[in-house]
């Protein structure tokens, strides 16, 4: 797996004590609409490699991705760090063909706010997320 170009850590975000759980990542700078805010890389990983999760304390770490032969995938950079929210500021996409995960601002998010994203994987999406119990 190589990529087509260089891929580096944003510097207008970082990751701190979030008031809605752990950590968070922040924008450290006015981030305005439809800005890509981070280009994560990512490792796919098959059924096997997600229910090898379990066992590990990067359980709550992944994203769920709907294809049979790929159903999850492990963010890096701060990918796994942008917690949950319905009303979400930011939204994601994968780019299999670069291995990259990536964050655009939904809405224009101001210096200090934490920059969440919607589990269900669209901004506004009501329904309700499973977390899976890591003891299950």
């Amino acid at each position: 797996m190589f990529f087509t170009s260089r891929i580096e850590q944003p510097q207008h975000i970082e990751v701190k004590e979030s008031p809605l759980h752990g950590r968070g990542v922040f924008a450290k700078s006015k981030i305005r609409k439809g800005s890509l805010i981070e280009q994560a890389p990512v490792v796919f990983l098959s059924a096997d490699e997600k229910e090898t999760l379990r066992l590990t304390k990067l359980f709550h770490y992944y994203f769920l991705f709907d294809k049979s032969d790929r159903p999850a995938a492990f963010g890096f950079g701060y990918a796994s760090f942008y917690n949950h929210s319905a009303m979400a500021n930011a939204f994601y996409t994968f780019s299999r063909r670069r291995n990259t995960l990536n964050i655009y601002a939904y809405q224009t998010i101001e210096q200090g706010c934490e920059i969440t994203i919607n589990y269900n994987g669209k901004p506004g999406d009501q329904r309700e997320v499973y977390f899976p119990n890591a003891n299950e």
